[in-house]
This record gives C-alpha cells, sequence and structure tokens, in this order.
C-alpha cells in the first residue's frame, strides 16, 4: 500500500520547541476551564477559549507523548493547515487549510522499527486525545453550572468529534485508519 502523502509545513519546529507551545496551550486551556467555573455565569466566553486553545494543543502532542513512551522518535513538528482539505465544504476548506496546526513528525526508521502495537497506539493517541479533551471541558463547565456548556458539549461531542473520528477513521491517511493497518500487520 502507498504511503500517504505527508502535508509540506509552512514551519518545521523542534521537538522541544514544539512540545513548549502544546504543553503550554494545554496548561492554558486548563486555567481557562478553571476560570470558567469560576465566573459562574460570565464563564460561557472562558470555556470556548478553554476548547479552543486545547484544540490546537492535544493533538500532535499526544502523539508524541505516546509514541515516545513506547519508543518512537520524532524529528520535529510541522506547522501547517488541516491534512485533509478535501473532506471540508468550500469556505471551511478555506480556513482549515489556513489554520496554524501541528503535526508530530516521526522518524521513519524509528517508526519503522516499533512494534505494530506501538505504531497503532501512537497514531490512535492524537484522535482519542481531541475526544476526550473535546468532552471533559465542556463536562467540566456543565458541572460546574458554566451557561452554554451543554450546546458546548454537543458541538463539540456530537458534531467535532463525529468529524474527527470519521475522518481519522475513513479517509486512508487518517490516525484510525493507519492504526488499524498496524494493528493488521500484526495478525
Amino acid at each position: 500500500m502507498p504511503t500517504p502523502r505527508r502535508v509540506t509545513p509552512w514551519l518545521t519546529l523542534s521537538v522541544a520547541g514544539g512540545n513548549v507551545i502544546q504543553a503550554g496551550g494545554l496548561l492554558g486551556s486548563a486555567a481557562l476551564a478553571w476560570y470558567a467555573g469560576r465566573k459562574g455565569d460570565e464563564g460561557a466566553p472562558w470555556l470556548i477559549a478553554s476548547r479552543t486553545l486545547a484544540y490546537f494543543s492535544e493533538h500532535a502532542f499526544s502523539h508524541w507523548v505516546v509514541g515516545r513512551a513506547l519508543g518512537i522518535r520524532f524529528t520535529g513538528y510541522g506547522l501547517h493547515g488541516t491534512s485533509h482539505p478535501h473532506l471540508y465544504p468550500p469556505g471551511a476548506r478555506w480556513v482549515f487549510s489556513r489554520l496554524p496546526l501541528l503535526s508530530a513528525r516521526t522518524e521513519p526508521q524509528s517508526l519503522r522499527a516499533a512494534s505494530p502495537v506501538a505504531r497503532a497506539a501512537m497514531y490512535s493517541a492524537g484522535t482519542l486525545a481531541t475526544v476526550i479533551v473535546g468532552l471533559a471541558i465542556p463536562a467540566y463547565g456543565l458541572r460546574r453550572g458554566v451557561p452554554k456548556a451543554r450546546g458546548l458539549l454537543v458541538v463539540s461531542g456530537v458534531v467535532i468529534n463525529a468529524f474527527v473520528l470519521g475522518s481519522e477513521a475513513l479517509r486512508p491517511g487518517g490516525d484510525l485508519s493507519r492504526a488499524w493497518r498496524a494493528l493488521l500487520e500484526r495478525a
């Protein structure tokens, strides 16, 4: 099977640089969610800001965390728009092609040497983190009585996560498709 074409990044960041940005984004997201919970009736904008910041910080960083824990090495992070613009309608395609998204860049030799289970775990980590955080932030806001948290939970949990799961599972270059193929190699 041919290797899916990689998106050419606008900028390549070192592993350390990308990790600092993403860890900072996740810490900032947690602080914003906490603040939203403290603001109560005025917390909705802070909760939305928390979810937005996490969206830009969780995916590639999770690939790196799980991959490194399982012995996969990385060369850095690529900064670019979506890797699958064809899945979006024209207006959203333009926006998502220009959003500054990070992708974890694996060291090819290390990836080939990793076990199928390690590759599957690394590939699925980004999508799972996106789904889990996409539910956790609005659920926290709902628990803390933040207005509009229920709507954010529906939008994030149903619409966004369904799209993320679908695009990552159904397209050949999607993370969940890659994870599944890695597991099939094991059989």
